[in-house]
């Protein structure tokens, strides 16, 4: 039996320092941007976000100037339940800056869901629409690319991207992460894959594998971390993403 993953890997943690230098460098530029820049990256369970986020975060940060911060579903979890920290993030949504209807999601979450978890994700909702608000960020899954999706084009400016791999490639990756058997890390990533799948479905009545969502699809199995995060930041620059 392999190791749990409590003992083999740690997921991504919020730096505060860094999280607080990010809200004030924003404050700052508040009044001087004219559009809110931010990039979403969902993936299949065993592929590499958090890696290609960062890689694309100090992309972002070393020919820009401004800070750029990285937001895991794990960060965006913490945030969103640490009143403090999150402050006003999660309590509204300035909904002048939105042409659609902020809230459509509800109307799609079924009565039986109306739960603790339900509220869970109205905060993490909220906080995702207040941080593409704030922009120069790269959120990484909790349905972002789905929520923010209708946004304002001349208010926002988003690169949606979306990795995939194939099984094998990413029972490997998982046995390799966790230090599993094949068979436990088959079973790890079935049951991760499919919580991850049911999160996004239930609470926005969309499919995060629908490709429509997304300005880019990488395949993890044929290209690194590098090459993706190079990619997505090519991909902003000739797109007119910093306009």
């Amino acid at each position: 039996m392999g190791n749990t993953k409590e003992e083999t890997f740690k997921a991504p943690e919020l730096n505060a320092v860094a999280y607080r230098l990010w809200l004030e460098d924003r404050a700052k530029e508040e009044n001087k941007r004219q559009k809110s820049h931010f990039v979403t990256i969902s993936r299949e369970f065993g592929c590499d976000g958090f890696a290609v986020a960062t890689k694309l975060c100090d992309q972002l940060n070393a020919r820009h100037g401004t800070k750029w911060m990285v937001f895991t579903h794990q960060i965006l979890e913490k945030l969103a339940e640490d009143e403090e920290l999150a402050a006003d993030l999660i309590h509204k949504v300035v909904e002048t800056r939105y042409t659609f209807m902020n809230w459509f999601i509800d109307g799609l979450v079924p009565d039986y869901l109306q739960s603790t978890q339900s509220q869970v994700f109205t905060r993490i909702r909220t906080l995702i629409l207040n941080l593409a608000e704030r922009g120069n960020c790269i959120m990484v899954g909790g349905g972002s690319q789905i929520i923010t999706g209708r946004l304002d084009p001349s208010k926002f400016t988003a690169v949606h991207a979306r990795l995939y791999a194939s099984f094998p490639f990413r029972v490997k990756a998982v046995m390799d992460k966790f230090h599993l058997s094949q068979a436990d890390a088959k079973k790890h990533l079935w049951e991760h894959q499919d919580a991850r799948n049911k999160f996004v479905e239930d609470f926005t009545g969309q499919s995060s594998t629908d490709p429509l969502h997304y300005n880019l699809i990488l395949n993890n199995g044929k290209s690194d971390v590098n090459l993706m995060a190079k990619t997505i930041y090519s991909y902003s620059e000739h797109s007119g993403f910093f306009k």
